[in-house]
């Protein structure tokens, strides 16, 4: 397996995990928002610290500085924002299948905007995967079609994420410096949504400031990192299959550490996407 493809398995898994500390630190009375932005805040200290220890160069030019501002807004924050909003109508489970509708759209999106000839191996990984994520949830239990339409957005701006960060050239950026920007504007974006709903809610447990700090470590020292380095070796297209095994992680962590059920459909689905994910070692697009 190539470094970029390690790096984004390894990503997914923590991404993956990350659910499972969420359970937690909800126990300390902390909502959705209110983690979401922590896990943003919370590391900005840090990641400073870190560039100035290691003398990385963090003063970047205004197109940059522009690229990464559409990022962060655009694929970082709003997605998020996007899958909270959709807990309000539609089981989180049902959401996040259907967040995963990202994959399909970066390969379509690569072939449409930027008239790349998708392969049949990448396009049958896509079917593979998309198929096998759909099969975590009972699409037929319905639900509101606000929290529907909300949940695609979602999956479909974050494939923006994926396409820009590659497109742009951001890719190619120190990891810990784009990871650094990224955070203080998602930080920021999160922050004025939250007090404009009326979301954001600081009088938690301590066990829920302790969680929200670990998750921001492992997220932004690690998965979003990762990814990055991920997608610079690997690019979009492989990037959005490989992370899909992130609900693997989830559902196997939940079931492990949390006793929860895993359905044949379940463990069916996950087989399609881990046989989707070696589909896309092979050759992905032809130029």
């Amino acid at each position: 397996m190539t470094k970029g493809k390690v790096c984004l398995v390894v990503s997914a898994v923590i991404y993956g995990i990350s659910p499972l500390l969420a359970v937690a630190a909800y126990q300390g009375g902390i909502n959705g928002l209110t983690l979401t932005f922590l896990r943003s805040a919370l590391s900005i200290p840090l990641l400073y610290v870190i560039i100035k220890a290691d003398k990385r160069k963090m003063k970047l030019s205004g197109s940059l500085i522009k690229s990464i501002i559409i990022l962060s807004i655009f694929g970082g924050a709003l997605p998020i924002l996007l899958l909270y909003s959709s807990y309000d109508y539609i089981d989180t489970g049902l959401a996040t299948t259907l967040h995963f509708v990202y994959p399909i759209v970066i390969v379509f999106a690569a072939a449409a905007i930027y008239h790349e000839k998708i392969s049949r191996v990448m396009m049958t990984a896509v079917v593979f995967v998309t198929v096998g994520v759909f099969m975590f949830s009972d699409i037929s239990s319905g639900g509101s079609k606000t929290g529907v339409i909300l949940a695609l957005l979602s999956g479909i701006f974050y494939s923006f994420y994926v396409i820009y960060i590659e497109r742009s050239g951001l890719d190619r950026l120190d990891y810990v410096v784009l990871t650094f920007y990224v955070m203080i504007i998602m930080s920021i974006s999160i922050f004025i949504f939250g007090i404009a709903v009326h979301g954001l809610s600081f009088h938690i447990k301590p066990v829920s400031w302790a969680f929200a700090g670990v998750i921001s470590l492992m997220v932004t020292l690690g998965a979003m990192p990762l990814f990055q380095i991920g997608v610079r070796y690997e690019g979009a297209e492989a990037a959005g299959i490989v992370s899909t095994l992130e609900p693997i992680t989830s559902v196997a962590a939940g079931a492990v550490f949390l006793g929860e059920s895993v359905g044949m459909s379940q463990i069916f689905g996950g087989a399609l996407i881990l046989f989707g994910v070696l589909l896309s070692r092979k050759k992905q697009t032809v130029k």
